[in-house]
C-alpha cells in the first residue's frame, strides 16, 4: 500500500507509541520476560508512521513495526485499534536470535499447524525448528500482557507438530511445557533450551543461587500451575503448594554452605527422581522448621504431577523476595470461603505501614500480632525497626532481632502456615509463630503448639505472673499465669467475623457482660472482635500501645458504649484513623477503623482509679430513680422513653436487645395472621391481651394445683394424728400415707411447671411495655451496676483532658472491585525501594518529604511528646 510522508512535528516515538498501545504503565513496566535483555522496548523495537494516502483512511497516520524474521511492515497501532500481541512477538523473536542463538533459518513467523490433513484455522505464533530445518523443537503462543487463555491451544499444536517444548508468554508471565517423547503427561521446564542445547541438557545444567530471578510474579506462577496441574490433582492445593515452597526455602539457605552456592532443588528426567529430591528436600525442611507439618508428612502429589510444578518454581529466588508480591500470592491461595467465614481479611501493605510507622517500634521492644494472618505486621516492624539491605544485614537482624522480638499468633492452620513461610522468606530464621487461639490460653495446654508457645513465654520472661521455676503449670491455672502478658507492642486486624459461644471462656472477659447477662435463648454470645479488644490490653504490659483494625461499628454504636467505657478505664486513646469503604475489598465492604491506644502505666492506671473512686460516691442510685419513674405513670401507665436519660435508655436497649419476641419464635407469617384476625394491639410482635388470658389461665391452674396440694398435705397430717395399736389398722394407715405421698409427688413437679411458665408469661408481658422492661431492668444487680458504671464513666471521660489525633483516608487504594489503584505521574509511574508500584493511597508516604496521614501523626505525636515519638 501507496503511504505519504508525515510530517516530523506529529511524529510519535517508539516510546510514546508503545505507551499509547500499553495504555496501563503498569502493564508496560511489567513486561518481565524482556528484562534479561538488559535494554527496554523502545530500545529493541522501532515503530514508524505512515500516512494512508486514500480511503475512509486518507490522511490518517498509523504505526508499523518491521518485523525481525520477514522484514515485513506489520501495524501496530492507530486511532481505532492497537497489536500489543505483536510487540510481544517481535520482543520474543529478538530475544530467540540475540539470547538464545537461533539463526533466522531456523525461526518461522505465523506457521500454518496441520492436524493431518487438516490446516489449523490459527496458525502458530512462533516456530523454532531443529537443527535439521524441518522438526519442530518449540512452538511459542503470544499473547497481550492482560491475556491469559492459548495454554490449551499451545498443547494441540504440540501434539500436531510433535514438538517438545511450547512457551505461553504474555510478555510477563510465561509457562514453558515439556512433551518428553513418548511420554503423554504435560510436563514442564524451568528454561527454555538454546540453539545448542535439547531439553535433556536444560534439566542436566546446574543452577545456583546467582542464577536465580530474584524480580517475578508469583500469584500468576500459582495461578498457573492451578491450570496445569494442581485443580485436577486430587490433592488439597493450598498444602501441596506450601509443601513445595517449604523445601525450596530450605534448599536456598542450604545452598549457601554448599561449594558454588549449587542448589538441590531441581526437577531430573525422571518424574520418580523428582519426587525423590523435592520430597527428601520437604522432610529435612521439616526438621529445620519443626511443628509447622505432621510428623509423617511427604508431599502427596503424583511424581507426574510434581514433575510439572517445579520447573516453573526452580530459578525463582524466595528468600529476601519482595514480600508484597509474595503476599499477594498467598492471600490467593487462600481459600475464599475460610476468609469469608472467619472474617480474615489480609490487610493492605500500606495500612500495616502506617500502623507500624505511628507506632514506631524499636530494637528492644517485644511485639505481637495476635490474629497474625499473613505476618503482614511483623515482617513491616522487621523491616522498619531494621532495615537489611544485604545478606549480610539480615542476618545480624535475624539472630539479634527478628528471633527474639517478634510473635505471632493465629488460629487458623492455614494462617500460622502463610506466617511462617513469610517470615522465613523475608529474612527470619526461627519465628515465634504459632498455631493457637489466642482468646483461650487453656487451649495452650491441648496442642504442641500451644506448649510451644507456653514455654517460649516462659523463657524470654513475657509472663506478668510468673511461676515459679519448678513448678508444673496445669490448665487449669491458664487464666492465671497467661492472661497477663507483657508486650511493648502490639498491631493486629483481629477477624471481623464470627462469634464466642462458649459461656465459660465468655466468663472470662469483661467486655461478654453483656451478653452473658442476656441470657438469650440462643445462648449467650459475643463477636470475636470484641474480645480481641480487651485480650489484646491484657497481653500488653503497662504504657505499652497497640494498633488494631475494627468495623467501625464497634466505636459509633451506642449498643456497644460499654466497649469504649472499659477501653478508657485501662487505656489512653491516642488516636482514630478512618480506613476508606474499599480498603479490604473485594472481601468485604465493611468500613473500618484503626484504633491507637497506649495501655496506662501503673501509675496511671492508680491515678484513674482514683479518680473513679472519687466519681464514684457522687453516683446516682439508679434503681430508685427507675422505681420512682415507674410509680409516677401509676398502674396502667406506659413510660415514654423520652423521659430517660441516657445512661437508662442505653441500658434498656443493651439488656434487652436481643430477646427474642412472639414474632420471632413462633415465625412471621404466624405473627402476621394473629395480628391481622384480631383486633388488639400488636406491641414488639406481642398481644398483650391474649398473653393477659394465658397468666389468668396459669394463675388459675396454679391455684388449683396448690390447693390440692394443701388439702393432701392436710389429709397427710390427719391421718399421722391418727393412734392406733390394731396391726391392721397401722398397715392401712401406712399405705394411705404412701398414697397421698405419691399424689403430692406428681403434683408438685407440675406445680414447679406452672410457676416457670407463669414468670416466663409475666416476663413477655413486662416486655411489651417500657414500664415493664424497667422493672425487669431494676430488679438486675448486675444491669444497675452496668449503667452506674456508665455513668462514672462519661464523667471520668469529662476528666481526662488529653489530646487525640483523629484522621479519614480519602484515598483507599483500590477501587470499587477490589483492584488495586497505581499512581502515576506524566502517564507513568517508578518503583518504590521495594519494587512495588506506588498505589493511590494516603496512609503513609514512601517518598522523602511527602506527608500523608502517619506523618501527620508523627509531627501531631512529636508535639504533644509522646513517650515513643518524644523529640530528643
Amino acid at each position: 500500500m501507496a503511504t505519504t510522508e508525515v510530517a516530523h512535528a506529529d511524529i510519535l516515538s517508539t516510546e510514546q507509541v508503545l505507551d499509547l498501545i500499553f495504555e496501563d504503565p503498569l502493564v508496560k513496566h511489567g513486561l518481565g520476560e524482556f528484562a534479561d535483555l538488559k535494554k527496554p522496548a523502545h530500545e529493541i523495537i522501532h515503530i514508524f508512521p505512515k500516512a494512508m494516502p486514500s480511503g475512509k483512511a486518507k490522511g490518517e497516520v498509523r504505526y508499523f513495526i518491521k518485523c525481525f524474521k520477514r522484514g515485513t511492515d506489520i501495524q501496530v497501532y492507530s486511532e481505532k485499534k492497537s497489536c500489543p500481541e505483536e510487540i510481544v512477538r517481535q520482543l520474543w523473536l529478538y530475544k530467540l536470535h540475540q539470547l538464545y542463538a537461533y539463526p533466522w533459518t531456523m525461526i518461522e513467523v505465523e506457521y500454518a499447524v496441520k492436524f493431518g490433513t487438516v490446516t489449523a484455522d490459527k496458525a502458530a505464533d512462533i516456530l523454532v525448528f531443529q537443527s535439521d530445518g524441518l522438526t519442530a523443537k518449540i512452538v511459542i503462543e503470544v499473547k497481550k500482557p492482560d491475556r491469559k487463555d492459548g495454554l490449551g491451544q499451545l498443547k494441540s499444536y504440540l501434539n500436531a507438530e510433535g514438538s517438545p517444548v511450547g512457551v505461553w508468554s504474555n510478555g510477563n508471565d510465561r509457562i514453558i511445557l515439556y512433551r518428553p517423547y513418548p511420554k503423554e503427561f504435560d510436563d514442564t521446564l524451568t528454561e527454555i533450551p538454546t540453539f545448542s542445547q535439547q531439553p535433556a541438557d536444560v534439566l542436566k545444567q546446574k543452577i545456583t543461587l546467582k542464577d536465580l530471578k530474584p524480580s517475578y510474579d508469583f500469584k500468576a506462577i500459582i495461578e498457573d500451575l492451578e491450570e496445569l496441574v494442581l485443580a485436577n490433582s486430587g490433592d488439597e492445593e493450598f498444602n501441596e503448594i506450601f509443601k513445595i515452597i517449604f523445601a525450596k526455602l530450605f534448599d536456598e539457605k542450604a545452598a549457601k554452605e554448599r561449594k558454588n552456592e549449587e542448589l538441590h532443588f531441581r526437577k531430573s528426567d525422571d518424574p520418580d527422581g523428582t519426587y525423590e529430591i523435592i520430597d527428601g528436600l520437604f522432610r529435612k525442611a521439616m526438621d529445620e522448621w519443626p511443628a509447622i507439618f505432621d510428623e509423617n508428612e511427604h508431599i502427596k502429589l503424583t511424581p507426574e504431577h510434581l514433575q510439572v510444578c517445579i520447573g516453573p518454581l526452580e530459578r525463582l529466588q524466595l528468600l529476601g523476595a519482595n514480600m508484597r508480591i509474595m503476599d499477594d500470592a498467598f492471600e490467593y491461595l487462600m481459600p475464599s470461603v475460610a476468609k469469608k467465614k472467619n472474617g480474615q481479611f489480609f490487610t493492605p501493605r500500606y495500612v500495616i505501614d502506617m500502623c507500624v510507622k505511628m507506632l514506631n517500634p524499636t530494637r528492644k521492644e517485644h511485639v505481637l500480632d495476635p490474629a497474625c494472618g499473613s505476618a503482614g505486621f511483623l515482617i513491616h516492624t522487621l523491616d522498619w525497626v531494621w532495615p537489611a539491605p544485604t545478606s549480610a544485614a539480615k542476618e545480624e537482624r535475624k539472630h539479634k532481632y527478628a528471633s527474639k522480638y517478634l510473635w505471632g499468633i493465629d488460629f487458623d492452620e492455614r494462617s500460622a502456615k502463610v506466617s511462617r513461610a513469610l517470615m522465613l522468606i523475608a529474612g527470619d530464621g526461627r519465628s515465634h509463630v504459632f498455631r493457637a487461639n489466642s482468646l483461650d490460653p487453656r487451649d495452650w495446654f491441648r496442642t504442641q503448639q500451644g506448649e510451644a508457645l507456653r514455654t517460649a513465654l516462659r523463657q524470654e520472661q513475657l509472663l506478668a505472673n510468673k511461676p515459679s521455676a519448678t513448678k508444673l503449670i496445669k490448665d487449669a491455672e491458664a487464666w492465671d499465669y497467661f492472661s497477663d502478658l507483657k508486650f511493648d507492642l502490639i498491631l493486629t486486624n483481629p477477624p471481623f467475623a464470627g462469634e464466642i459461644r462458649d459461656r465459660e471462656l465468655l466468663r472470662k472477659y469483661r467486655l461478654a457482660d453483656p451478653a452473658v447477662a442476656r441470657k438469650s435463648k440462643k445462648g449467650a454470645k459475643e463477636e470475636r472482635d470484641v474480645l480481641f479488644i480487651e485480650r489484646c490490653i491484657h497481653m500488653l504490659k503497662p504504657g505499652g500501645r497497640m494498633a488494631i483494625v475494627l468495623p467501625q461499628g464497634k466505636f459509633n454504636n451506642a449498643l456497644l458504649s460499654f466497649i469504649r467505657h472499659w477501653i478508657l478505664r485501662k487505656a489512653r486513646l491516642i488516636g482514630v484513623v478512618g480506613l476508606h469503604g474499599n480498603t479490604f475489598k473485594p472481601h468485604t465492604g465493611t468500613k473500618t477503623s484503626v484504633l491507637l491506644l497506649s495501655k496506662y502505666t501503673d501509675e496511671e492506671r492508680q491515678s484513674v482509679e482514683d479518680l473513679v473512686a472519687s466519681i464514684s460516691n457522687q453516683a446516682p442510685n439508679y434503681r430508685e430513680i427507675i422505681t420512682q419513674i415507674v410509680n409516677a405513670v401509676g398502674e396502667d401507665g406506659d413510660v415514654e422513653e423520652a423521659q430517660l436519660s441516657d445512661e437508662i435508655a442505653d441500658a434498656l436497649v443493651e439488656k434487652f436487645s436481643d430477646m427474642p419476641t412472639e414474632q420471632e419464635e413462633s415465625g412471621k407469617e404466624n405473627a402476621e395472621e394473629t395480628e391481622s384476625s384480631q383486633d388488639a394491639p400488636i406491641i414488639n410482635g406481642i398481644d398483650p391481651d391474649t398473653l393477659k388470658e394465658e397468666i389468668e389461665e396459669k394463675e388459675g391452674a396454679l391455684s388449683t394445683l396448690a390447693d390440692a396440694i394443701t388439702k393432701i398435705r392436710s389429709q397427710k397430717k390427719a391421718v399421722r394424728l391418727k393412734k392406733t395399736d390394731d396391726v391392721k389398722v397401722l398397715a392401712s394407715k401406712t399405705a394411705t400415707l404412701e398414697e397421698l405421698a405419691h399424689a403430692e409427688t406428681k403434683l408438685v413437679p407440675q406445680l414447679k411447671a406452672v410457676i416457670g411458665e407463669l414468670k416466663d408469661l409475666r416476663r413477655k408481658l413486662a416486655l411489651v411495655t417500657t414500664k415493664g422492661r424497667l422493672m425487669l431492668l431494676a430488679e438486675d444487680e448486675k444491669a444497675i451496676g452496668r449503667i452506674t458504671e456508665a455513668w462514672v464513666t462519661e464523667q471520668l471521660s469529662g476528666k481526662l483532658h488529653y489530646p487525640v489525633f483523629m484522621a479519614t483516608s480519602q484515598e483507599s487504594g483500590k477501587d470499587s472491585s477490589g483492584e488495586y489503584v497505581y499512581r502515576y505521574k506524566d502517564g507513568t509511574f517508578t518503583k518504590d525501594a521495594g519494587g512495588n508500584p506506588p498505589v493511590q493511597q494516603d496512609c503513609v508516604s514512601y517518598v522523602e518529604g511527602e506527608e500523608r496521614i502517619a506523618e501527620a501523626f508523627i509531627k501531631w505525636a512529636k508535639k504533644h511528646e509522646l513517650p515513643f515519638w518524644k523529640e530528643a
